[in-house]
Formats: C-alpha cells, sequence, structure tokens
C-alpha cells in the first residue's frame, strides 16, 4: 500500500492489536511507530487498556447492560466517532471491544474493585546508575517478611531457556527454566516476548532482550541467577543488527547497542539521545552507560585475548563502507589512547570460541534515517585465522556461502550467524536475500530456513539447510548449537490470535544427523512463549 507523507497507519496498528500482520507489515508498522508520536499514543492507549483489564477481578455485570451499551453505540454518529470505534476496524477483530470497555465501565461504577498487577511498567532511562529492580528477587512469606528468590545455576552443557506465560489480557510473566532440573527463577514481568539471550562466561547474569509491546521498540535487561536481582538496561527501537549481546571474557562487562526511540515519558525507558550507540555494563556495580556517542556505532564482540589488561571491545561503525575498531574501555583513556585497531571493509565481528577466527558482514551499507541495512554486496564472511603469520590479511575474508554470487550487488540486507563450541560448526538463519533466487526450484537462499556446517568442510552451501520449514505465519527468532555439535535448539515464533492472546514459541532441538525433532518445554496447550535458549559455561 502506497503512503503520503503524514499518512497514519491506523489498519497496521488494529491488524497488530489481532496477529494479522505479515512480516513486512510488522516492518513497515516499526518504521512508522519510530517517527510518528501519534500512531505511538494510540497503540499505548490499548496497551495500556490491555493492562489494566490483566489486574481487574471479574463482577458479575448488571442484566441487560449489554444491550444498553449496544443501543447507545448504534445511536451515535459514525461521522463524528474515532477510528477505533467504528464499525470493521478494531471492535470488528476478536471479541469486540466496545464489550470489553463496557465490562470496565461497568466494574467502576459498581465499585468492589481490586487492581492486581497489571504488568511491566517501564524501565528507566539508562545512566551511569541504575538501583536495581527487586522484581523477581522477592517474594512475601505468611509472616509478612521477604523471602530469597532461589539460586539458579547451570552446569557445564546444561540448557536453560526463557519462558514467558499469562493468560489472555494478563500480566506476562518472564522465568528462567532449568531444563535439566526443572529449577526456575523469576525475571519479574515483560510487555513483549524474549528474542536473545546471552549468558555470562562465569554463569553469573543472563542479558536478554524482550519486545515492548507492538510499540516497535526492544528493551535490554540483565538477571542475576543468584538472587533473581533484574537490572533494566534500555530501550530501543528494533533494528537489524541490534540483537548482539557481548559479554566480556571476565564476565565483567555486557555489550549491547541502543537506537534512540521516545516512547513518551509514560514508556518509562526513553533513550536520551538518538542514532545508534553502544552502551556498558558493568555487572560489578550494576549499572549500564553510555559507551560511543558517534550515532553510528553497533556493539560487535569483545576480543579473545585479554593478555593486555582490561577487555577489549570491537565496534563496529555502519557506514557507506563500514568499519570497525578494537577499543579499549579504561575509563580514564582519551578515545585515541583506547584505539588499538582498525580495519575498513569490516562489520559486526564475532570471534570462534577459540579466538582464531572470526565471521563478520562486508558489504555497502544504507540508512533509511533511523536504521542501517546493506544494500550492496551484503555478505557473511570467514575470516583467516589470526595465528598465520602470512603477507595476506585475515580480514581480507572469503564468503561464508561458497555457492552465492551476489549478480549485481544484490546480496543480503541482513541476517544472523553464531558459532558452534567447537570453533568449527556455524550456522546462519533470517538472511534477507535481495537478489533473485539461485536455485533451480527458487527456494535458496531462503530467509525461512537455518543454514548449518563446518568450516573445515566446505562452509555453507543450498545443502546446508536443515529443512525445519516453519509455517508462513511462523518465524525463527533463535538459533544457538550444542555444546557437543550434534544439534541446533531453534526458536520458532507463532502467530498471535486476537486481542489480548499472549505471545507464543516453540522451542525445538533439531539434531543435524536428521531424525526427529524434540520439543523443549513441551505439555501447555497453548503453549507458552519459550526460547531463547542458553547452555551453561
Amino acid at each position: 500500500m502506497t503512503r503520503r507523507p503524514g499518512d497514519h497507519v491506523d489498519e497496521l496498528i488494529s491488524a497488530s492489536l489481532s496477529g494479522d500482520l505479515t512480516e513486512l507489515e510488522r516492518r513497515e508498522l516499526n518504521e512508522h511507530l519510530a517517527g510518528c508520536a501519534s500512531c505511538r499514543e494510540t497503540l499505548a492507549a490499548f496497551s495500556e487498556e490491555r493492562r489494566l483489564v490483566s489486574g481487574l477481578r471479574t463482577v458479575a455485570l448488571p442484566r441487560q447492560l449489554g444491550a444498553r451499551v449496544m443501543a447507545g453505540v448504534e445511536s451515535r454518529s459514525l461521522s463524528t466517532a474515532r477510528w477505533w470505534q467504528r464499525r470493521g476496524s478494531l471492535v470488528a477483530i476478536g471479541a469486540p471491544l466496545a464489550t470489553v470497555t463496557a465490562g470496565i465501565l461497568a466494574v467502576v461504577i459498581l465499585g468492589n474493585l481490586h487492581f492486581g498487577p497489571i504488568g511491566q511498567t517501564g524501565s528507566p532511562n539508562p545512566s551511569a546508575s541504575v538501583a536495581p529492580s527487586s522484581s523477581g528477587s522477592e517474594a512475601a512469606s505468611p509472616s509478612g517478611a521477604p523471602t530469597p528468590a532461589p539460586v539458579l545455576a547451570l552446569g557445564p552443557g546444561q540448557l536453560g531457556y526463557l519462558s514467558l506465560n499469562g493468560a489472555s489480557f494478563e500480566a506476562l510473566r518472564l522465568t528462567l527454566v532449568n531444563d535439566a532440573n526443572g529449577a526456575s527463577v523469576s525475571a519479574g514481568t515483560a510487555s513483549g516476548p524474549p528474542i536473545a539471550a546471552a549468558l555470562s562466561p562465569d554463569g553469573s547474569w543472563l542479558a536478554y532482550i524482550t519486545q515492548k509491546g507492538e510499540t516497535g521498540a526492544n528493551e535490554v535487561s540483565a538477571l542475576h541467577l543468584a538472587d533473581g536481582k533484574v537490572v533494566a538496561l534500555g530501550c530501543s527501537m528494533a533494528a537489524p543488527f541490534t540483537d548482539r549481546l557481548a559479554w566480556s571474557p571476565d564476565g565483567r562487562y555486557l555489550a549491547y547497542t541502543l537506537v534512540g526511540i521516545d516512547l513518551g515519558p509514560s514508556a518509562g525507558c526513553q533513550v536520551s539521545t538518538g542514532g545508534t550507540d553502544v552502551w556498558l555494563f558493568d555487572a560489578r556495580s550494576d549499572s549500564p552507560a553510555r559507551f560511543t556517542t558517534a550515532g553510528n556505532a553497533f556493539a560487535a564482540d569483545f576480543a579473545p585475548d585479554t593478555s593486555g589488561g582490561e577487555p577489549r571491545l570491537w565496534v563496529s561503525f555502519a557506514m557507506g563502507t563500514p568499519q570497525s575498531a578494537l577499543l579499549g574501555i579504561t575509563p580514564d583513556a582519551t578515545r585515541d589512547e583506547q584505539t588499538f585497531d582498525q580495519q575498513p571493509g569490516v562489520f559486526l565481528p564475532l570471534f570462534s570460541p577459540d579466538g582464531n577466527r572470526a565471521l563478520f558482514w562486508r558489504g555497502t551499507m544504507v540508512s533509511d534515517g533511523t536504521s542501517w541495512q546493506f544494500s550492496q554486496g551484503g555478505m557473511a564472511q570467514l575470516s583467516g585465522d589470526f595465528r598465520s603469520a602470512g603477507p595476506v590479511s585475515p580480514w581480507l575474508g572469503e564468503p561464508l556461502f561458497s555457492d552465492l554470487v551476489p549478480v549485481g550487488g544484490e546480496a543480503f540486507a541482513s541476517g544472523s550467524f553464531v558459532w558452534g563450541a567447537d570453533s568449527d560448526l556455524v550456522a546462519f538463519w533470517n538472511g534477507a536475500w535481495t537478489g533473485a533466487p539461485q536455485s533451480p526450484d527458487g527456494t535458496y537462499p531462503s530467509q525461512r530456513d537455518i543454514y548449518v556446517g563446518r568450516i573445515s568442510s566446505g562452509l555453507l552451501s543450498s545443502t546446508s539447510g536443515l529443512g525445519l520449514a516453519p509455517a508462513d505465519e511462523e518465524r525463527v527468532v533463535d538459533v544457538i548449537l550444542t555444546p557437543d555439535g550434534t544439534g541446533a535448539v531453534v526458536t520458532i515464533g507463532q502467530a498471535s490470535f486476537g486481542i489480548g492472546d499472549p505471545p507464543s514459541a516453540l522451542l525445538e532441538y533439531v539434531p543435524l544427523a536428521g531424525g526427529p525433532t524434540r520439543q523443549i518445554g513441551a505439555g501447555a496447550d497453548p503453549p507458552p512463549w519459550n526460547g531463547p535458549a542458553v547452555f551453561g559455561p
């Protein structure tokens, strides 16, 4: 649909509440919300209504109330009604919103109110010092005194996963579950599903990103596994390449990316500046702070070598020809003193567990004013071995896919990749290919498939697809590889079926050698949102 400047997206907001958006429409909505305060306020109004409904107890309604309300609706002039009050818009999706609103009104008139939990109120604006939230860290005992939350630990190789639970129009409860023994720790409430997670190398903190309702924003948080303390790390516009969560080798620092978005004071999580920049969370002091001020900087990965003392962070700068720089994070050093290495043409490097190689992006980038992606020649690359002393730079790299040719410069606009624990196995997914298909049947490369292979046996190709084949209304959210290299654990987001329905995702174990998949955390119908998953260090 062609929109003129200034047009609003009422029908997309309506469809988002009923779960009827396609991926293309969802991206269009997110991009529009980032720059339109009016539409954000409209969406926030309905999000607030859901929060209010979640906290009200059921009260019997007066007889004939429904008939009286509908009579009042019918008597109103459609020409003066706001868009969400007209027939054929939001009130026609699922259970009519007029009925829900009438129920709220009836409870208010009749009294007998009881306001229970109404969902997350939002995190504070990131600053140099943020008081840790007690969400999930304490529970009231019968005597009234707080009791500590159970300690949760993930042993070596044990699988843990985030699980988001809640009935329709209820606050959504987020927990981290140890799949080996069923132990769990609460992370409080969230307004949307988790889409990324990373466990610190010492196993003491879990960093994760959740969607903030349907606002087009994400929220970054850190959960302390010893006591359930949750620290809010800031909000960001949802954008490509902003889901990287990088821990320093010593587990002290977390690097992440925030894209400035102002959701209004009621959201409680607006970022103070625009643009895209890197933030650091210091786990020793529970404090997040802004690390760069460039406006086009992305957190990539910490350097594997810590022989120099303080950890050093690779930061990538999006531009026509992107570049990456290795920066020290010593607070009292100047930026010139902090720069150890610069690599033009390298974007978002991710180092193998042994530190000998890296996956990264190369190509020409473009910005739509708020987010960045590749416009020409975008291709995931594999570096050479950094232990080599030859004349050729390891950063020269080679394409991760051996059989893809970016004809006319059309290649990947974005995508995600991950290493296996053996530094040989790699996976790639969500590759947004912009060119013509490069297989006779027109299905390769597919954004819906996951490609897994070993760098020691020919990189990735059309034969590397897992063939998991998510349905049209499903999407691959996250992928990790098992420590023994025999399988992948995949988070598959499911379609929403109506207003207020909680999100749902399947967590699937997929054997790489073929055979049946296994659902992790199965048993509930409909299933909650399970995933992403992590493995104990």
